[in-house]
């Protein structure tokens, strides 16, 4: 086991490239950091970092072993986790990666709960636009929006309450739709993915639906303006807080503006015929761990209290019953 303490030690120097780096990360003294780095070096009887700068560099042999031990690192720590699933104990280190909005709008305020729930799950939050699991890197990613069919196993979470909204503004200066025929007189920005060239940016297998409107079987492709779209929906909510337009957005995002009355919703009789939802895509072999079953269940835990919030402050006559 010393031996794999010196690795994981070395992995850390590795990453930072700093000695000091690693021992404030790892909450070790700067001098255990740096004798579990000369004592490999001892074993192997090469250098494996160069420490004549300010800020170490790895030699070619300390990139091949720093490489190395990632991988003796991930193994131990797959096999620490299967176990752990055969006893069914969430534990273990767990990464996950979501965009932007999602770690703001949902885990922010939250994240402390879990680990105080979990005392033995390590949790690594990586965030950024659409992420893939990947072994090694990230166990589980968080993905808003829309999928098509992939090698990944996806668990639809919930669907993402979403309402057609405009500014007060906005309806002094245009008025505003009082039927979906309406709609092709105002500005209406599309879905969070447009055109083929934003779902073709990364390996995410996003698919993007027509923004239409249902009611009954009534089913209506709402025109979309061509001046403005974005994957971000701050973004857009900038555009219609500016009067600027109508956009689809999160109920969420704006629970306090629509009962304030500052945002209107559009056509309230009318909803999103194929809203986003929120998935979790994780590969196989995640599948059995249990620190994973957890924290899906924590994220949908957040979204039905999310969903009873906003149900109970939005007035009556509202977007309600979500």
């Amino acid at each position: 086991m010393e031996h794999v303490d010196a690795y994981a030690i070395f992995a850390k120097v590795g990453e930072l490239r700093s000695i000091s780096g690693a021992a404030r990360a790892l909450g070790l003294p700067k001098a255990n950091v740096s004798r579990a780095v000369s004592r490999l070096e001892a074993i192997y009887q090469v250098a494996l970092v160069d420490r004549t700068g300010r800020r170490i560099a790895l030699t070619e042999v300390g990139r091949s072993l720093h490489a190395r031990s990632l991988r003796v690192l991930e193994e131990i720590e797959q096999a620490e986790a299967e176990i752990a699933a055969h006893r069914g104990e969430p534990s273990g280190t767990l990464r996950v990666g979501c965009p932007a909005h999602l770690a703001r709008d949902v885990l922010a305020d939250n994240l402390f709960e879990f680990l105080e729930r979990y005392p033995d799950i390590n949790l690594r939050l990586r965030v950024g636009e659409r992420l893939m699991p990947e072994p090694g890197r990230l166990d589980i990613v968080l993905h808003a929006g829309w999928l098509s069919d992939s090698r990944l196993i996806e668990r639809k979470i919930s669907e993402i309450p979403t309402i057609l909204v405009a500014s007060q503004g906005y309806a002094k200066t245009h008025g505003l739709p009082t039927s979906v025929e309406d709609l092709s007189r105002h500005a209406i920005v599309g879905n969070f993915y447009l055109d083929r060239a934003a779902t073709e940016a990364s390996g995410l297998p996003a698919h993007v639906p027509l923004l239409e409107l249902s009611r009954g079987r009534e089913r209506y492709t709402v025109p979309i303006w061509q001046r403005f779209a974005s994957t971000d929906q701050m973004l857009m909510l900038g555009i219609v807080r500016r009067s600027a337009a109508i956009a689809p957005i999160a109920a969420s995002t704006i629970v306090e503006e629509l009962r304030s009355g500052e945002l209107i919703h559009v056509l309230p009789s009318y909803s999103i015929s194929d809203p986003p939802a929120l998935y979790a895509l994780y590969t196989e072999r995640a599948a059995i761990v249990p620190k994973l079953e957890v924290f899906i269940d924590f994220v949908l835990e957040l979204v039905l209290r999310q969903r009873d919030l906003i149900n109970t402050l939005l007035p009556p006559g509202g977007p309600a019953n979500f």
